[in-house]
């Protein structure tokens, strides 16, 4: 059974009339003929019935016709995502990311995706940084977001998102907004820090803002989760420093207040392997790397 042969009978069932299907279908009547009779005779059943004065579809034709059609729009359907597929604009594209990506900018910018590519399915997974690096590495991510990469050469990068840092305190703090000047004011206290088993860059980002200070902080806690650190703060387990976005997404009893003057800023930056085959990976590195998104 040809594909060909299929066009010929759906043309057939739409004319029921074997001269007219024929010059629609640029061949003649004869060869037409010969098609029907071998697809019948390769199925078992009569498709048509023939008088001299008109074609029907049998009942084994009328069920024929609705699977054929079906079957050739599938089959159409299935060519062009093929192509699309083959040019970029249609497939997978797997991307891991830090939790507070998705109270930032990775809402809008995968909604812009969607809309820029509705062939591309998108599958995304929260991650630590530390996961999400190697799994880059090993090809099983398509794409990273997360916090202060070290180098592979391997590895592509651009920075994505940026905001300011704020010292965390229990809301029954003496500290606040008008009162707070500088990172010596807490010198002495403890601090819940990010563990060093998600990297040692963005552990020693948050130390480094204390040694600005002229202090080394003492450490109560770590963890890899901000929303862990905001509970350990609001139950007076020390004090931590977290990106301001955490503000806008917690119902922690703590205060976010903002540290002035310093170097140190909340970054995310985008990986993603030089070498990945995927060739939709390089139509939405194009839409991410032109669009322009806010940072506060």
């Amino acid at each position: 059974m040809e594909l060909k042969q299929l066009d010929y009978f759906l043309m057939l069932t739409q004319t029921l009339h074997f001269r007219k299907a024929a010059e629609k279908l640029y061949i003649v009547q004869p060869a037409l003929s010969k098609q029907i009779k071998s697809l019948e005779a390769e199925l078992g059943v009569r498709l048509f019935e023939r008088s001299q004065r008109r074609v029907q579809l049998t009942p084994a034709g009328q069920y024929f016709k609705q699977e054929v059609a079906q079957i050739r729009q599938r089959l159409e359907e299935v060519r062009n995502l093929t192509q699309l597929v083959a040019t970029g604009e249609a497939g997978e594209i797997r991307i891991g990311y830090v939790g507070s990506c998705i109270h930032t900018f990775l809402p809008e910018m995968i909604t812009g995706l969607t809309s820029a590519f509705p062939h591309i399915q998108l599958y995304l997974s929260e991650m630590i940084t530390a996961a999400m690096w190697e799994s880059v590495l090993k090809g099983e991510l398509d794409l990273a977001f997360l916090r202060n990469p070290p180098f592979h050469e391997s590895i592509e990068s651009t920075l994505i998102w940026q905001e300011p840092f704020a010292l965390v305190v229990p809301e029954t703090s003496s500290l606040n907004e008008t009162n707070f000047r500088s990172m010596r004011q807490v010198a002495g206290e403890s601090f819940i820090l990010p563990t060093r088993a998600d990297g040692d860059a963005y552990h020693d980002l948050q130390w480094s803002i204390c040694e600005d200070a002229g202090f080394s902080p003492q450490v109560s806690h770590e963890t890899v989760h901000g929303h862990t650190a905001l509970q350990l703060v609001a139950n007076q387990l020390g004090l931590a420093i977290l990106p301001m976005s955490f503000r806008e997404v917690t119902t922690a009893r703590v205060r976010f207040l903002e540290i002035p003057r310093i170097r140190q800023r909340s970054e995310i930056t985008a990986v993603w392997d030089r070498h990945n085959p995927n060739p939709s990976l390089s139509r939405l590195l194009k839409f991410i790397l032109e669009k322009s998104l806010p940072t506060p």
